[in-house]
């Protein structure tokens, strides 16, 4: 809140309260922890309470982009044909926790503290569409997502060009881990509590083994050629300190 009152004097420059919905866990993976989720609680006794919390995005994004056509240019110069190259990426994931919270409180202010078991998995990838070929004559045609820069990706020394096809992981990047919670809660009426909570979390990381399909012109044999190429063999991380799955700040109604 502070930064949100403080950036309204600057041209609103980096202004936002996307940290309020809870963080992702791993900020370079939305997919993993959606900024808002969904949490539930079952009041065991008074004081002991089950609680779940799931979280679930998936997000399909096809950017399009006109380029110039080659054949009709080709042909003549002065044509303004195009053709449309499109690169599509695909997201999906999930993440849930599931734990126990025992509450003390007085009158309309409710403490409470638990740990957690949480899961998450994810999947990401990329697939590109040319509306120029490769061919003898025109080896490196004229193309919006032109050699997209893959890390770990290189260009065979024999191809004239190179332009990647498909970037994607064989499998699901999977997410296990324990988390403990403490927060508070202060009723606005009988039945509407409005909350608040920290995390302090291990979380493992496996991931995928992660692939890129490249093409390009052979100059040697004077062919097109397809290459698969295993980027990684999938990557492993490990987070340990106080992060959100789930909500910072939640608005809950009991019933």
């Amino acid at each position: 809140m502070f930064n949100y009152i403080g950036n309204m004097f600057n041209g609103s420059t980096d202004n936002g309260l996307n940290s309020f919905g809870g963080a992702p866990v791993l900020d370079n993976n939305p997919v993993l922890t959606p900024t808002v989720s969904l949490m539930g609680k079952y009041m065991i006794t008074d004081h002991w309470a089950a609680r779940l919390n799931i979280g679930v995005l998936s997000l399909s994004d096809n950017e399009r982009s006109y380029v110039r056509d080659d054949a009709a240019y080709a042909l003549n110069q002065l044509s303004e044909a195009e053709v449309i190259d499109s690169k599509k990426t695909n997201q999906s994931g999930a993440s849930f926790s599931v734990g126990a919270e025992y509450r003390r409180g007085y009158r309309r202010i409710q403490g409470f503290a638990g740990v957690n078991a949480i899961y998450g998995f994810s999947e990401e990838n990329t697939h590109y569409k040319y509306g120029n070929a490769i061919t003898e004559i025109n080896q490196s045609p004229s193309r919006a997502f032109d050699n997209t820069p893959i890390n770990g990706v290189t260009q065979p020394w024999y191809w004239s060009s190179m332009y990647v096809l498909d970037h994607y992981n064989a499998g699901t990047n999977s997410y296990v881990g324990l988390g403990a919670h403490i927060g508070v809660e202060c009723f606005l009426t009988s039945y509407l509590a409005l909350g608040g909570e920290i995390h302090l979390i291990a979380l493992w990381e496996i991931g995928a083994p992660e692939y890129a399909v490249t093409e390009g012109f052979n100059t040697i044999t004077n062919t097109v050629e397809q290459r698969t190429e295993t980027i990684n063999p999938g990557n492993r991380s490990f987070l340990f300190g106080t992060d959100n799955v789930g909500g910072k700040l939640y608005l809950a109604f009991y019933f």
